[in-house]
């Protein structure tokens, strides 16, 4: 087993952010991108299709024009929505933070964040509700490994999901996928964090230790 800190590698836990802005100009590294990749595959899976999730990196004009596909999803509109009613916000007089929150969902809304890579995480389909549930808590726990791992190569990250049905078959089909055979499971946007978000606290009673 590797001599890792165990209180090292909480901090790494606790420092991850959800990076919804990225520096659209500032490239991902050959070698963090398939680092991040690896830890992803290094998951724990569940046995209905061993290892048969699929995680497939976009970059320069194939990320452009996933993210055109991507943001006609109701569901990021929805994310949004769910944010700015969670906020502060809708007085009489627009608060200088209001109107940047306003500006970032443009552009989140418009191009993710201007995150310069999209990796799609997609699992296999499966009539059983039971096993399509497996196969998506699977895809779940890579997604941390590829977020813990780029905040080890200090990349930042921000995961989203889509849910309109002719959304995802579109962009199922335009990864060369058939879409009766492939579910989209999560959509992480990779990069150099333009702005990170400040902590949320986490809330006293979350966890127990029981005997």
């Amino acid at each position: 087993m590797p001599n890792v800190d165990a209180n090292d590698l909480l901090e790494l836990i606790q420092s991850r952010r959800t990076v919804r802005k990225f520096d659209s100009l500032k490239p991902v590294s050959q070698d963090s991108l398939t680092r991040i990749l690896e830890a992803g595959t290094w998951a724990p899976y569940a046995p209905y299709y061993p290892q048969g999730w699929k995680f497939i990196a976009l970059r320069g004009s194939l990320r452009d024009e996933a993210v055109k596909i991507i943001t006609k999803s109701h569901s990021i509109m929805k994310y949004l929505r769910a944010l700015y009613e969670s906020a502060p916000y809708g007085g009489e007089v627009e608060s200088e933070e209001e109107h940047h929150w306003k500006e970032f969902a443009h552009d989140f809304g418009k191009n993710l964040g201007g995150a310069p890579v999209v990796v799609v995480g997609l699992v296999p389909y499966d009539s059983t509700v039971e096993i399509l549930g497996h196969n998506l808590g699977s895809a779940w726990a890579a997604v941390e490994n590829m977020m813990l791992q780029a905040q080890a190569e200090k990349l930042a990250c921000g995961v989203v999901t889509i849910h309109t049905p002719h959304v995802v078959k579109e962009l199922i089909k335009f990864l060369g996928l058939n879409e009766n055979e492939w579910v989209v499971a999560f959509i992480l946007n990779v990069g150099h964090a333009a702005e990170i978000p400040q902590v949320v606290p986490r809330k006293a009673g979350l966890f127990e230790i029981r005997s």
